[in-house]
């Protein structure tokens, strides 16, 4: 490892500005090489396509159209690229006027798709009224149909008879469901008959004195035998049944088939759900859009040529209320389970019962496929299930996903959905058959291991990977720092689209409460809100200009991850919340823990290795290959598989052979892997002898598990140690694309390549070490490694290394680097919570370079390579060349800028003579003889005043404290001797939220965006100001980029000149501390309260912020060229 100064400043140096640099970030720099500005001239001002997302919660339809223009405009000046309309309750709208279906709801959402449209930004709908499920009001989709959702479901409680028994007329139950109240520990047996409900078979199990169903005793089937009698009406059934045998105990199951009668809300009538799983439901969604959305010859032009996605959110469809239902069902569902699985699935729905039913949000994160009855054979069991949750994962995917994209592209619009989690379907495989397939923090949250359930499906066909991020955060309550550490991590695993959750417009019809109005449960104060009503909405543009940057970069060529895992899982764990504070195998932070949670390993991350989990069924896709000359597995460039699972998918494993053969190594990790199928298919024996056959090759290596060996998905500690790292680099000679130095804790890193063979390289440092005493891995409570890292990443192959700054687009080539065993090797040094981005420009023969130096940095300029240093010293620099160059510099010591102006706008709601918020803010319209008022209250703004010897926090200030939030204007001047040094940094040390910097009047970190997309744009229309006058919507500027955030140091040469300079700061608070002190939001402290304002693994609590810049130090360097 080089040796390094370790100033203050090593990340910053090491990481970002140390170019030669040019005051405006638009024109040409000639001091910088062909690819730099190639870099630049892409990265400095990112095109809004790379933006972020949001997704608005509308209350119905009950905000005026100035209201939503009026937002629709900020949205757009914002520089997100796109806006997710989701409908939610506003409490008091009435339903039949503003909900789902009512002409206010046609005209307000073409009105906002018209107006996005005409912006250049994204349109994203949902398939139905809120978010829940694709769903069409009851006048065009009868509940009872084939269209609509429907079930099997059986009585709550089954009959239960002995040998010799004679049952008599005995009425069989009902579908029915044991409803406890919410709150409540007791409850009833509810009856849960519908319209439609069928009785579809009725079967007899004999069972053991435990319970059991008899795996070797047959079924009996009842209807068959002529044993049920059928009196008036669809459910009135009894059991005429001499119970044969002796000692024998039968349980007698009748099944039912019947809509589902899930709603949604709100709407002006039920709108039900509709069948994921025929072509019906999809033919009653075409109509009902077809109708509605796309009626409009002009509109649908402009959706033919824009950005419009439909969006299906998680999959909470369910099997009816409460435990009522078994499983989803179809009027061809038997014949298609018989015909893909080649057994009559008939009998064995009594095993599907209570597997997977609602939405699964707390269930325990290593799944067990186990439903309410059990099997004497529990492999067969798990087999019968697995197979149903197979059939029905193709029907999903069959009958739904591929006829809704097709018959959606024809109109231009793309089809996004979050995959399949929490349900009893397989989690991977879906992905392969929308546009664009997304997940979301709220139960996966900053859990690498869990996330990479996600990651390969869009790796291995190139899509875009999207996640719904901040559904748990605090409202009033989360910093961007926050927000960028949950995105962050997800970056790191191959996610490359945030939609964030979510924005509500400030005026609202149901309520008005300051700051800005509620929509969805109720009106409550919940869920982070993004909207004008926080005062750093004011850099929402440079933050998304960051944010585009990121994800330009990520989704640069095709992505290079090193292994992938062979996954066969269709009951999906989740874990809504994450620890309990027990720190068992089940409840903790295991990125912190340094423990995996499907593959339970970490040394592959540990060592630089990438990887995902994915089913085998992506082998068979057309789009993926093995590629002999590459030795890859594509399109993920997968440069081996590893199988880990006790069961393997006989087909999957042929495939596996037959890429093994070709040349592509696997690694077999266990004493037991693949030594079943994961299906009642008898292919046991026919897989072991694949198997054994596959680790003959020498190519194929068997890694043994050395510690505790366990299930995967069995809630214990094991599997912790293994082989699997020394049989890939050792054996196989497989290192990763970007390989570590040395093992480490702290970093995660994401690698692409492009058309050229250049390299793109994602760092995240992810752990600070606080959390190591609670993980059960040995070794890790004793390792205190800091939050800092100082390391060396070796990329695979000859390059010339570039840092790309994330915030500003800066491109600078870097010259300490060396070139070792056929990698090109860079030094990192990042912080917790920061990233680091690197490109590697591919070249066809060494280049020189610095290989050591104690300098600060060093970075290569047309003039040659040159070496950074903050302090005077003497600095020893070995060229690649053997050469040793010595540097004696003279370096001014760092100062503080002092005598501060500051003036804060201290923000607080208007209330009325009775202490009530105001609403004071009024707009009124009538369409159609329907009169809508919309109200705000205002905000109040006092200005406070105070002078700063040097700069401190707003909450060590007196005349502040820490009650108040807003926007602050410093202002100062300060002496720069021009000859005394090369140029200087200013260190803001840290920073709360957000802030913009001028130094003698021109703008730090980015100027006035030029991109077509982002040009200054209005709507160009007035509109009411809720007082009597009037605003003209004609857009504002957005800018390219500004202060790292995150780690608050810039270079000001640029912007200096010898002598006096001027410099100010305009920041913005988020609305924590006034949203605090005046009852608005309740402070919340990590790990207590309960449900989701407890801590949990999110590690957050809400508190009174510390608001502005905590210092300013002038930081002289000086250059030297060796």
């Amino acid at each position: 490892m080089k040796k390094r100064n370790t100033a203050i400043l090593a990340t910053f140096l090491t990481m970002s500005m140390i170019a030669p640099f040019s005051v405006n970030a638009q024109a040409e720099d000639t001091s910088k090489s062909e690819f730099a500005s190639l870099l630049e001239s892409k990265y400095k001002d990112p095109d809004r396509v790379y933006s972020s997302d949001v997704r608005w919660w509308l209350g119905s339809a009950s905000a005026t159209d100035e209201t939503l223009l009026e937002e629709i405009q900020t949205l757009y000046d914002s520089g997100f690229r796109g806006v997710e309309l989701c409908m939610q309750s506003d409490g008091v709208a009435p339903d039949e006027d503003y909900a789902y279906g009512s002409e206010m709801w046609s005209h307000k959402w073409k009105l906002m798709m018209n107006k996005l449209l005409d912006l250049g930004m994204g349109v994203y709908l949902t398939s139905g009224t809120n978010w829940a499920s694709s769903n069409v009001p009851v006048s065009e989709l009868d509940p009872t149909s084939s269209a609509a959702m429907q079930i099997i479901a059986s009585s709550y409680e089954p009959i239960y008879c002995e040998s010799g028994q004679k049952l008599e007329a005995t009425p069989l139950g009902v579908p029915g469901a044991y409803s406890v109240p919410w709150g409540e520990t007791e409850g009833e047996v509810v009856s849960c008959v519908r319209d439609n409900t069928k009785l579809r078979f009725v079967y007899a199990y004999e069972l053991t004195d435990d319970g059991k169903i008899n795996a070797d005793a047959d079924i009996i089937d009842l209807m068959a035998e002529g044993k049920i009698e059928k009196g008036e009406g669809e459910t009135n059934y009894t059991v005429n049944w001499e119970v044969p045998g002796e000692g024998k105990k039968y349980m007698i199951y009748p099944i039912y088939s019947q809509g589902s009668y899930e709603t949604s809300e709100p709407a002006t009538e039920p709108c039900y759900t509709t069948n994921y799983f025929s072509k019906d439901g999809i033919e009653a969604l075409k109509k009902f859009w077809t109708e509605h959305y796309l009626s409009d010859p002009e509109l649908n032009e402009k959706i033919k040529n824009g950005d419009v996605q439909l969006f299906m959110d998680s999959l909470e469809i369910k099997y009816g209320n409460e435990k009522e239902g078994i499983t989803w069902w179809t009027e061809d569902a038997v014949e298609e389970f018989q015909k893909r699985k080649g057994y009559d699935i008939r009998p064995y729905f009594v095993l599907i019962q209570e597997v997977g039913n609602g939405f699964n949000l707390a269930t325990n994160m290593h799944s067990q496929c186990v439903g309410k009855y059990d099997l004497t054979d529990t492999d067969l069991r798990k087999k019968i299930i697995q197979d149903w949750q197979d059939v029905m994962t193709q029907l999903y995917e069959e009958n739904m996903l591929v006829p809704l994209k097709e018959w959606l592209n024809s109109y231009g619009i793309k089809t996004r959905a979050q995959i399949s989690y929490g349900k009893a379907l397989e989690i991977t495989e879906p992905s392969q058959y929308v546009d664009y397939p997304e997940a979301e923090n709220l139960n996966q949250y900053n859990q690498p291991d869990i996330l990479r359930l996600h990651t390969a499906g869009a790796k291995l066909l190139n899509k875009v990977l999207s996640t719904e991020t901040g559904g748990t955060s605090a409202v009033y309550g989360t910093s961007w720092q926050e927000l960028l550490d949950d995105i962050y991590v997800q970056y790191a695993v191959g996610f490359q689209r945030v939609i964030w959750h979510i924005w509500t417009a400030d005026y609202g019809y149901g309520n008005y409460n300051w700051p800005g109005y509620m929509s969805g449960f109720g009106g409550g104060t919940a869920f982070n809100r993004w909207g004008s009503r926080e005062p750093a909405s004011r850099d929402y543009d440079e933050f998304n200009a960051h944010i585009g940057r990121v994800q330009e970069f990520l989704q640069e060529g095709k992505s290079r991850t090193d292994v992938g895992f062979v996954y066969n899982s269709w009951t999906q764990g989740m874990k809504s919340g994450g620890e309990d504070g027990s720190f068992t195998e089940n409840s903790m932070n295991w990125k912190l823990a340094h423990q995996g949670v499907i593959y339970r390993s970490t040394e592959l991350q540990d060592n630089g290795y990438t990887y995902d989990y994915f089913s085998p069924d992506f082998l068979f896709n057309e789009d993926v290959y093995y590629d002999k000359e590459t030795g890859t597995l594509e399109g993920a460039g997968y440069r081996s598989l590893v199988i880990f699972q006790e069961m393997l998918d006989y087909d999957g494993a042929a495939k596996i052979l037959e890429f093994a053969k070709e040349g592509l190594p696997v690694v077999i990790v266990g004493s037991k892997t693949a030594s079943k199928t994961p299906f009642n298919d008898g292919k046991d024996d026919q897989l072991k002898a694949l198997m054994d056959e596959m680790k003959a090759l020498p190519n194929v290596k068997t890694a043994n598990i050395l510690d505790n060996e366990v299930e995967i998905d069995e809630d214990a500690t094991g599997n912790l140690f293994d082989e699997v790292y020394a049989k890939l680099h050792d054996e196989l000679g497989i290192r990763p694309y970007a390989e570590f130095e040395e093992p480490n804790l702290q970093l995660l890193t994401n690698t692409r390549e492009d058309e050229n063979g250049n390299r793109y390289l994602y760092v995240y440092n992810y752990c600070d070490g606080t959390y190591h005493e609670h993980s059960k891995k040995e070794g890790i409570s004793e390792n205190n490694h800091g939050t800092n890292i100082k390391t060396e990443i070796k990329m695979e192959g000859t390059y010339v290394p570039y840092t790309l700054d994330a915030w500003t687009g800066e491109a600078t080539e870097m010259a300490e680097f060396h070139y070792e065993d056929g990698q090109t090797v860079i030094p990192v040094d990042l912080d917790y919570s920061n990233i680091a981005l690197f490109v590697f420009e591919k070249v066809d023969e060494e280049q020189p370079s610095i290989v050591e130096t104690d300098a600060d940095s060093a970075y290569t300029a047309e003039d040659g390579i040159k070496i950074r240093a903050t302090k005077t010293g003497t600095y020893t620099t070995t060229l690649s060349n053997g050469e040793t160059k010595t540097s004696e510099l003279t370096v001014p010591e760092e100062y503080d800028i002092t005598n501060w102006d500051l003036t804060v706008d201290s923000w607080n709601g208007t209330k009325d003579s009775d202490g009530n918020f105001a609403g004071d803010l009024v707009r009124t319209e009538t369409i159609d003889g329907l009169e809508t008022t919309n109200r705000k209250t205002s905000t109040e703004i006092t200005e406070i005043h105070t002078t700063l010897d040097t700069l401190k926090t707003w909450d060590q200030i007196e005349e502040i404290g820490d009650t108040v939030s807003g926007l602050g204007h410093y202002k100062a001047t300060f002496n720069w001797d021009a000859s005394s040094a090369t140029g200087a940094y200013i260190d803001f040390g840290s920073v709360h939220q957000s802030m913009k910097v001028w130094i003698n009047g021109q703008k730090v970190g980015g100027d006035i965006s030029t991109n077509p997309t982002k040009e200054k744009k209005g709507l160009n229309i007035e509109i009411s100001d809720g007082k009597g006058g009037t605003i003209l919507l004609n857009g504002k500027d957005e800018y390219t980029g500004g202060i790292n955030l995150k780690n608050p140091i810039f270079d000001a040469t640029p912007y200096l000149q010898d002598g006096e300079n001027t410099i100010e700061i305009e920041y913005s608070s988020d609305l924590t501390n006034v949203a605090l002190a005046d009852g608005i939001i309740s402070p919340q402290k990590f790990g207590e309260g309960e449900g989701r304002a407890k801590g949990t693994w999110w590690g957050k609590s809400v508190e009174a912020r510390s608001y502005g810049p905590a210092q300013a130090k002038v930081i002289p360097f000086v250059d030297d060229t060796i």
